[in-house]
C-alpha cells in the first residue's frame, strides 16, 4: 500500500483515523494533566517539563526513522516557528490552568479560522464565498463564547484566543516550508 493515493488499512479502517482518535486523546489528557499539574506548578513549569520529556523521546525517534528528517535550508523560520509555537503553548497552558476546559477547547477551536485569515494575507490563497461564510459565523461563534459586553472578557480567555492566532501562524508557516 503506501503509494501515494492510496491509505493504509488496519482492521479494515484508514490508518488516519488512528492517528486522529490518538491524537484527541493525548490532547484531552495532555489537558487534563496540566490543569492537576497547576496546582503545583506554573505554566512554564508544565511546559518545561512537557518539552524535557520531548527532549529525550526525540533522539530515539529520530535514530529510528533517520535523522534526514531535520534537514533544511530556513533555519530562520524553522526556529521562529519553534519559538512561536512554544508561546502560544504557555499561553494555552496558562488558560487551561485559568477558565473551565471547555471555554478553553471552544477557544481554541478558532485556530481553523485565524489559519484561513493568515493563509490569505501571507501565502496569498483566495478566500471564496463559504470560507469568508465560514470565517464570519466561527467570529460570531467567538463572540458568543467570549460574551462581550454582558460582563468583563476574562483575560485567560484573550490569551487562549491569542494562543489560538499564534497556532494558526505556525500551521501557515509549516505550509511555507513545505
Amino acid at each position: 500500500m503506501g503509494i501515494k493515493g492510496k491509505t493504509k488499512k488496519y482492521f479494515g479502517v484508514n490508518l488516519g483515523i488512528y492517528w486522529m482518535l490518538g491524537a484527541v486523546v493525548s490532547f484531552v489528557g495532555m489537558a487534563i494533566a496540566a490543569r492537576e499539574l497547576s496546582a503545583e506548578l506554573d505554566a512554564v513549569q508544565i511546559l518545561f517539563w512537557r518539552s524535557f520529556a520531548g527532549a529525550l523521546l526525540m533522539p530515539a525517534l529520530l535514530y529510528f526513522y533517520g535523522w534526514k528528517q531535520v534537514k533544511s535550508s530556513r533555519y530562520v523560520m524553522q526556529f521562529s516557528r519553534g519559538a512561536l509555537h512554544c508561546v502560544a503553548q504557555c499561553g494555552w497552558l496558562f488558560g487551561i490552568t485559568m477558565i473551565p476546559l471547555a471555554e478553553v477547547f471552544a477557544l481554541e477551536f478558532t485556530t481553523p479560522i485565524w489559519t484561513v485569515v493568515f493563509a490569505a494575507l501571507f501565502l496569498g490563497e483566495r478566500l471564496s464565498l463559504e470560507r469568508i461564510a465560514a470565517v464570519v459565523i466561527g467570529f460570531v461563534g467567538v463572540l458568543l463564547i467570549l460574551r462581550p459586553g454582558t460582563q468583563i472578557v476574562d483575560v485567560a480567555s484573550v490569551v487562549v484566543l491569542g494562543s489560538a492566532a499564534l497556532y494558526a501562524i505556525t500551521y501557515v508557516m509549516v505550509r511555507s516550508l513545505a
